[in-house]
């Protein structure tokens, strides 16, 4: 029976190394992305004054100092909850990665163990439906093609023990040419299967 790799929702990090990276990554990118148009803004308006008035309090300053200064006093709890919900966004987005990665890994260890049973199932948003196919029909190959090696060893098993059976009695040059013919046969088979791959030291 295929062992199914299924990943619980509830898993948030399937794999941390991944996802930390990729979700450190978006946070630096929006707030180098934030900081690079404060400095072009700050550049562009360096020569200029700003008067900002506050809790009865009037001040003066550099234009980019006055206005970083207040929209972070104004927007502290915005700047905050739209950090969390890039967080979460990054983390949800980096399932659909992080889970066929995960699925990958784990057929590719239980098939370096010899072990051809597994189907990757992905779900409808997950990336590398296209791995998924080629390795399952890869793991489908295989198995089709050692079933059929097991088919024709047991067959030239069975011919020689049968072989055995009888060597006691007078066969006919017939029946031992048709016992070896027989014997070929399967191994011939066994012999173009095994040729139709290509192995690493060839």
């Amino acid at each position: 029976m295929a062992n199914l790799h299924h990943r619980k929702i509830r898993n948030f990090f399937i794999k941390r190394n991944l996802q930390g990276k990729v979700i450190l990554a978006v946070f630096l990118a929006a707030v180098i992305g934030c900081l690079f148009f404060i400095v072009v803004f700050g550049v562009f308006s360096a020569d200029t004054m700003t008067i900002s008035y506050s809790n009865n309090d009037l001040q003066m300053g550099s234009t980019p100092v006055m206005l970083f200064k207040n929209a972070i006093a104004a927007n502290w709890v915005f700047v905050i909850i739209c950090g969390t919900l890039l967080v979460i966004a990054s983390l949800i987005g980096t399932h659909r990665i992080a889970g066929p990665l995960y699925r990958f890994e784990k057929t590719l260890d239980n098939m370096n163990s010899r072990y051809l049973g597994d189907t990757i199932r992905l779900r409808g948003k997950d990336e590398g439906k296209d791995l998924a196919g080629k390795i399952n029909r890869f793991n489908g190959q295989l198995s089709g093609d050692v079933k059929e090696l097991r088919r024709r060893s047991k067959a030239i098993t069975d011919l020689i023990n049968h072989f055995d059976s009888l060597k006691n009695a007078n066969l006919s040059a017939e029946e031992i040419d048709s016992l070896c013919q027989a014997i070929r046969n399967n191994n011939s088979k066994i012999k173009t299967l095994l040729d139709s791959y290509q192995l690493a030291d060839d």
